[in-house]
């Protein structure tokens, strides 16, 4: 599996098959995301000969075999490979340059504070309680956990500023590692990305992508050259500003949106996306989207040895966006976003570009 895969559960049954492909066909309508049957598998857990072959023939896929690979984090039987992105960042929030994961061991020690507090020792003083010399090891390892939540605590009282008491919620979040709030986080998450496109700018945010320059200096490529344009060190800046190629599908997506920025600074466009906050948010995905179609063109570049015209990739990335504003749009549409959405639906309808980039 890769990071943009997407996970679906259901019975083994052929009626539960089609239930979950008519569900997911109402997804795709609504996201833009379709499925690719070729490179999608179906895996099984008893499920008899007969029916697995019925239920391939229905949905069109072939059977997959664990172990899955890992979603940021390649790691199995058979392979390890460093991560994108490390585990603590990805635990952190959204807000904290993090992916509002959990990380299970906090929970668990702030769960754990809860189940002592609560209800085993529940009346006694937290600060004070101590567990008996000839109880077992399990309790007295577990009542460790006072140590680290102590000083959220005066006497038995949790102390926030509302004195309501401990939640493992807060508990969680007063034992977590604490960042700083990042600047970028509005422009990543919004309802108006589509996920693979918000997911690919929060690595790009964090400067992880594997670019010819980082495996050069990792010893693991011989040549730092940018693979599209060849006329630079294919760096974070240079490929996604640089690059003339990046340069001609930017400028080509600006001039659909109305936004002309000097120097091709795709990502000063939110300065000049002045207006509503449906604005705002469609001009911060569109900087997302073409994050993700650059990177995933460069990525082409190296594995097929081909590159789509830029004004193919710009077409591509105005049409997305078109569908993904017009599929979650809310109705009624408020006054002010009426004059913005009718606009979008005219140059959705007149935009077509053929690979020479005029109009059509």
């Amino acid at each position: 599996m890769s990071a943009d895969d997407l996970l679906l559960f259901s019975k083994g049954d052929a009626a539960s098959m089609m239930t979950l492909l008519r569900s997911f066909s109402t997804f795709s309508k609504r996201t833009g995301l379709n499925m690719s049957r070729g490179k999608s598998n179906a895996y099984f857990n008893g499920v008899q000969a007969g029916l697995k072959q019925e239920i391939l023939q229905i949905s069109g896929m072939v059977e997959g075999s664990l172990p899955f690979r890992n979603f940021l984090w390649d790691r199995g039987v058979d392979f390890i490979r460093s991560p994108l992105v490390s585990w603590e960042k990805a635990c952190k929030p959204t807000t904290e340059g993090g992916l509002g994961l959990k990380n299970e061991v906090v929970w668990n020690r702030a769960a754990i504070g809860k189940l002592v507090n609560h209800i085993y020792i529940k009346g006694q003083n937290w600060e004070t309680y101590n567990p008996p010399t000839n109880s077992s090891w399990y309790w007295r390892r577990i009542c460790r956990v006072k140590t680290l939540l102590s000083e959220a605590y005066e006497q038995d009282l949790w102390v926030d500023q509302h004195y309501k008491g401990y939640t493992i919620a807060k508990g969680y979040d007063f034992l977590r590692d604490k960042g700083q709030e990042v600047s970028w986080h509005g422009l990543v998450w919004n309802k108006w990305s589509v996920p693979k496109h918000s997911f690919f700018a929060w690595v790009y945010h964090h400067n992880n992508m594997n670019t010819m320059e980082k495996l050069y200096r990792l010893n693991i490529s011989e040549e730092d050259t940018c693979l599209i344009c060849r006329e630079g060190k294919e760096s974070r800046d240079h490929l996604f500003f640089s690059c003339p190629y990046s340069r001609r599908v930017v400028t080509k997506v600006g001039e659909w949106l109305g936004i002309q920025i000097p120097f091709y600074d795709l990502l000063s466009w939110r300065l000049v996306a002045t207006g509503s906050k449906l604005r705002k948010g469609v001009v911060n995905e569109f900087i997302n989207a073409c994050l993700y179609h650059l990177w995933q063109q460069r990525n082409q570049s190296r594995i097929d040895l081909t590159l789509n015209h830029p004004c193919t990739v710009a077409s591509r990335i105005i049409e997305e966006i078109h569908n993904r504003v017009m599929a979650i749009i809310k109705q009624p549409i408020k006054e002010k976003d009426r004059s913005f959405v009718s606009w979008i639906e005219r140059r959705g309808r007149s935009s077509g570009m053929n690979v020479d980039g005029n109009e059509d």
